[in-house]
């Protein structure tokens, strides 16, 4: 083959300048009619903003653009973020429930496969983009479009029964889905171990379920064979879903503190519901929770009625002394708010029987303005809505239970991305002017050793 240098073709300066704006005009129509809307990817074109590479992920510019709202230039960031996680997860065999309609959001980039180069630059990228606005976060921008669509998002972490208010706190900061969502679990809070989950949807971790046996023996004596029982907690993708009906203020005033809200109560929606399960689930299409397990110490509180028993101060120590000796310390209680007011709240008798003045049993006295400690004995002390207040013995019907673990035995495992569906349709978003969007997340959970936990049950909330 002949080679052509540039002088050969072009004779002037000029001419070789006209050459390319002609080539790359042409080259651009080209494209923009062969790839079909609503995803144009264009390498070598630039359309819609320039000059916001710092902008950073939007899950609501990417419900927008799911709901066409907004085209394909003005959602570049989220467009090209879908097809990269899609692309890496299909060389593993993943493929979205809904195929070509699913629209892939990160959730966790520390769960991303990186097997290779690619996956591990693909998740230090993610991890800049989920929180490349986090400083532009505005909470009096916020508490404005909350006035504007006539919603309430605020927590509550006082020692107040449930029904009562609250110490309310700001919302928290832009960040990755699954950093906010951790935040709001309690077994996360607990210290629940975090491992990625396979882009095959099932891990299985060995465990032991019976030791090796030791003998004494006499000289010249054979010595009893003993062989370990073996087992395995076996992880397999759960479907989460998590639906959030979003007002469209927030997709019209698009910002970081709106971005800040729908990233929020998506995280609270999802760490409810995966609180819920990995306490009480029944296992099958849910998460299996802790309470059903077998293998889990069970202990009968100090004072026990016909209808209720009463947690006293010496089941404490009770309780761990039941974990085996394995566990050194236990890294948390959970309960219920109600259950835990009530304990930092009970008083000795002090003249009388059941007078109530003396002593607190289970804190030091304190002034109504020290803040107590959210603790037993040194442990600290999770509270949690999602801990059930309808056990029942007898004619109680509104009992409840508290857990006492080593939780970091206790494996979570999600899939790094989160299948987001968006829909506009529907007699309720029509009439309300709302978003109805869904996340799908893979999840599972299970205990490595049950043993590691401690239940009491059936007792009153007073």
């Amino acid at each position: 083959m002949s080679s052509v240098t540039i002088n050969d073709k072009f004779q002037t300066r000029e001419e070789l300048v006209q050459f390319i704006d002609d080539t790359a005009n042409t080259a651009v129509e080209k494209a923009v009619r062969t790839v079909a809307p609503p995803v144009r990817r264009v390498p070598w074109a630039t359309s819609g903003p320039v000059c916001q590479d710092s902008a950073g992920y939007s899950v609501l510019k990417a419900a927008a653009f799911a709901l066409g709202y907004v085209g394909a230039d003005q959602a570049k960031e989220e467009i090209h973020t879908h097809h990269q996680l899609r692309d890496l997860y299909a060389a593993y065999g993943f493929s979205p429930h809904h195929g070509a309609q699913s629209f892939l959001v990160p959730l966790a980039s520390a769960h991303l496969p990186v097997f290779e180069p690619h996956g591990q630059r693909l998740q230090t990228e993610l991890r800049q983009k989920m929180t490349a606005q986090a400083s532009k976060y505005d909470p009096d921008e916020a508490g404005w479009l909350l006035r504007r669509t006539g919603r309430v998002m605020t927590k509550a972490l006082g020692t107040t029964v449930d029904t009562a208010g609250g110490t309310l706190v700001p919302l928290p900061m832009l960040g990755e889905l699954i950093d906010l969502q951790r935040n709001l679990e309690c077994f996360a809070t607990a210290g629940a171990q975090e491992i990625a989950l396979p882009p095959n949807g099932r891990i299985q971790f060995p465990r032991f379920t019976g030791g090796s046996t030791a003998y004494w023996v006499g000289e010249g004596a054979a010595i009893t064979e003993s062989q370990p029982a073996t087992g395995n907690l076996d992880l397999q993708a759960k479907k989460l879903g998590v639906l959030v009906k979003m007002n469209n203020e927030l997709l019209r005033f698009a910002s970081p503190s709106a971005e800040g809200l729908v990233r929020f109560d998506m995280a609270r929606a999802a760490a409810l519901k995966a609180d819920l399960a990995m306490l009480e689930g029944s296992g099958g299409t849910q998460i299996k929770g802790l309470t059903t397990y077998s293998g889990i110490a069970m202990h009968t509180a100090a004072t026990t009625a016909a209808n209720g028993d009463t947690f006293q101060p010496q089941d404490v120590a009770a309780m761990e002394a039941k974990l085996p000796d394995a566990v050194d310390a236990p890294t948390a209680w959970v309960m219920r708010k109600s259950l835990f007011a009530a304990l930092m709240n009970r008083r000795a008798d002090a003249v009388s029987a059941a007078d109530g003045r003396g002593g607190f049993l289970f804190r030091d006295n304190r002034s109504v303005g020290t803040d107590r400690p959210r603790e037993l004995y040194g442990t600290p002390v999770i509270r949690s809505s999602q801990v059930s207040a309808a056990r029942t013995k007898g004619s109680g019907t509104t009992l409840t239970y508290l857990l006492l673990g080593y939780f970091p035995d206790w494996i979570v495992a999600r899939l790094g991305v989160m299948e987001f569906l968006a829909s506009g349709s529907g007699d309720t978003a029509l009439a309300n002017d709302q978003t109805f969007l869904r996340g799908i997340q893979h999840i599972d959970a299970g205990p490595r050793n049950p043993a590691s936990f401690v239940m009491c049950d059936q007792l009153v909330q007073s």
